[in-house]
């Protein structure tokens, strides 16, 4: 360690980033930075470290899971020109996805100026369609519980495996928890659609988890966390009762032999 460079504790770094010293050991323990050691096995920080995390703070400010961002920095996957490309295609969603928002909340203002009022089926309607969440926040969410629940590898499997977490869209998720929210109201969990439905959706776990039942129920754990925040809960299609309604019909499906027990 060069004595001629000041280097900070993990107290000193995390203020000076605005950063929990929590955070500091989840960036260590996923591998994002190595602080350097004293003589007297103390962790510090010297100026390499805090251009590191610098970076690290940087990616997640474009709202990166941690697990994208150690593929950016080691060059396991896309480089930065590629990323920023990705990231202009998202924020063009976002901006689609704002337009149709005040297009609602005109419509909403006309509905009002018409009739005098709304119903409270139309008031939950545009509250949930126009509700905006701060992308950066959930996945710091995200990343704090998946920190709990599954240790670095186990992240970097699933990363591989095409699922890069709750926080970040997904088409063949999209497209299963849209069917899911389609079929509860009308069909029994026993039916065949629904366990039909249970056995792709069971499918699209394994392709994440590469079928390890272990990694499995760890992922269902985070998915439930996940589903306890309320900003979370209130733009996420999805739900705890959906995950109940699955559960269910791939047990009948079980029972039926349509699929094997696990």
């Amino acid at each position: 360690m060069n004595q001629a460079v000041r280097y900070l504790s993990p107290a000193e770094t995390a203020r000076r980033l605005g950063v929990s010293g929590k955070a500091l050991r989840i960036y260590e323990t996923r591998g994002l930075v190595r602080p350097e050691r004293t003589l007297a096995g103390w962790r510090v920080y010297g100026p390499d470290q805090l251009a590191r995390l610098q970076q690290v703070l940087a990616l997640k400010g474009f709202g990166l899971s941690l697990s994208r961002i150690a593929g950016l920095l080691s060059g396991r996957t896309a480089d930065l020109a590629t990323f920023l490309t990705m990231h202009q295609a998202m924020l063009q969603r976002q901006k689609a996805e704002v337009e149709r928002a005040l297009s609602l909340v005109a419509s909403a203002r006309e509905q009002l100026a018409r009739d005098g009022s709304l119903s409270s089926d139309d008031l939950i309607h545009l509250t949930r369609e126009t509700l905006m969440t701060n992308p950066n926040a959930q996945s710091a969410t995200y990343d704090e519980i998946a920190a709990k629940h599954l240790t670095p590898e186990e992240q970097n499997l699933l990363t591989t495996n095409g699922f890069a977490g709750m926080d970040k869209p997904n088409s063949d998720w999209d497209d299963l928890i849209a069917e899911a929210g389609r079929l509860m109201p009308s069909h029994a969990p026993e039916t065949a659609e629904a366990m039909d439905l249970a056995r792709r959706w069971m499918a699209q776990v394994a392709v994440a988890t590469g079928g390890d039942k272990l990694l499995t129920m760890k992922v269902r754990a985070v998915a439930i966390d996940m589903l306890d925040q309320p900003d979370f809960q209130a733009q996420s299609k999805s739900s705890t009762a959906m995950m109940d309604y699955i559960g269910r019909a791939y047990g009948a499906a079980i029972a039926a032999g349509i699929c094997a027990k696990p």
